[in-house]
């Protein structure tokens, strides 16, 4: 402990008789780290790490639309076709059929343009939504006109965002709040949706038609090979017994759900293109803050010099120079975790006023986690890069150069 504090205070006197270049320092790592964070945060929901995509893995993905052997459109598929088709699929665990509308919805007196999600009941055992009020919809409550809404949608328009037993009315209908499920990335399915609907209820306005988009969800353990041979055999089964079709081009968009958000956020240039944009998110501040610090020790190679004439050794003057630097980088990096939800927030409230989709959140949560081993990491690489190579750069010289003022 005291050792440590041989270290802390002439540490803490410098950054005290330094403070532009500690600013600097903590503000640049602060920047950093907070779009590292919200980056590293949305990749890991992208991959599947999200409350309703936990089975992403297990949960097949089926078309909209049946096409013929040439790619052209036959027929959209609405929930008579699925069931016909699910008829012939075998071992899955259940299915679920929603349809998206665009509505306006009028709530405490006034007319709000949102989007609705017209689901079965079967929808919250496939996605995996947390509900914080209420509960899911009931036999008895899928024929009655009630709502579920989300956390941020409930906090928008209600008090408190206690929303339960509360009226919104569309489309000539008055619907009663049954329940309010924790928010959840807009990168995450049904992250973008803030109402949901029972299917009885859906008027198909404005779209017109009746197609739905349709998951299938499969047993743990299931392998993909197996899910795939049986949605595909199913599906061309379909095609070929009520439209002549013999090899649908439709079967090439079935996949898992985690395959196709994969595929709609880059695919295989996904993590490429995250490892690029983390390589300049760190040089950049890092080739900056190398240069200010090589400036800032170079005005103290008298002090460090100094300290070996008095009996430092090169390891315990370059730790010396990489330890302050640590502790700005620390404290700018803490600094960036806790901005992230402000940031995001901002972002939050800047996508919703161009938004008529839903009540949509980037980050409703951090993966603590992810942060321990990332983000740290990340942290102890930039603090050894931005504060290494200008501590080596300083005491490399001899003691008489240093006392001299550093090379000349």
């Amino acid at each position: 402990m005291g050792r440590l504090r041989i270290y802390l205070k002439p540490i803490w006197y410098n950054i005290m008789h330094h403070k532009a270049y500690a600013g600097f320092c903590v503000f640049g790592t602060m920047l950093t780290f907070v779009f590292i964070t919200i980056l590293l945060q949305v990749t890991n929901v992208i991959m599947g790490n999200s409350a309703t995509n936990v089975a992403a893995e297990r949960i097949v993905s089926l078309p909209i639309v049946l096409k013929n052997e040439s790619g052209l459109p036959v027929k959209g598929l609405n929930r008579s076709d699925i069931r016909t088709l699910m008829n012939n699929a075998k071992g899955y665990e259940c299915y679920t059929c929603y349809q998206f509308q665009s509505t306006s919805v009028k709530v405490n007196g006034r007319n709000y343009d949102y989007g609705v999600l017209f689901i079965d009941k079967v929808y919250w055992d496939v996605f995996q939504f947390e509900f914080i009020q209420g509960h899911p919809f009931t036999d008895g409550e899928m024929q009655v006109p009630c709502m579920v809404v989300s956390e941020r949608w409930a906090k928008k328009f209600f008090r408190d965002g206690k929303a339960i037993g509360r009226e919104i009315q569309f489309q000539g209908e008055t619907y009663k709040v049954t329940g309010v499920v924790a928010d959840v990335s807009a990168f995450a399915e049904g992250g973008a949706v803030s109402l949901w609907v029972p299917e009885k209820f859906n008027k198909y306005i404005p779209t017109g038609n009746d197609y739905v988009s349709s998951y299938v969800l499969y047993p743990e353990n299931t392998s993909v090979d197996a899910m795939m041979k049986s949605i595909t055999g199913a599906f061309q089964l379909y095609g070929k017994a009520y439209y002549n079709i013999e090899q649908s081009t439709s079967m090439k968009e079935i996949c898992t759900v985690e395959e196709a958000m994969l595929r709609k956020y880059g695919g295989d240039l996904l993590l490429t293109g995250v490892g690029a944009i983390l390589v300049i998110l760190l040089l950049i501040p890092i080739l900056n803050i190398i240069l200010l610090s090589m400036a800032n020790t170079s005005l103290r190679n008298c002090e460090i010099g100094l300290q070996r004439a008095l009996g430092a050794t090169q390891k315990e003057a370059f730790l010396f120079v990489l330890m302050e630097n640590l502790l700005l980088v620390v404290l700018g990096t803490l600094g960036g975790i806790l901005l992230t939800f402000p940031i995001c927030r901002w972002i939050d409230k800047w996508v919703s006023l161009n938004s008529a989709i839903g009540e949509v959140t980037l980050l409703p949560e951090l993966d603590w986690t992810l942060l321990l081993v990332s983000v740290l990491p990340l942290m102890l690489l930039f603090s050894l890069l931005s504060g290494g190579i200008p501590a080596w750069l300083a005491i490399k010289h001899s003691i008489m150069e240093m006392l001299k003022g550093g090379a000349k």
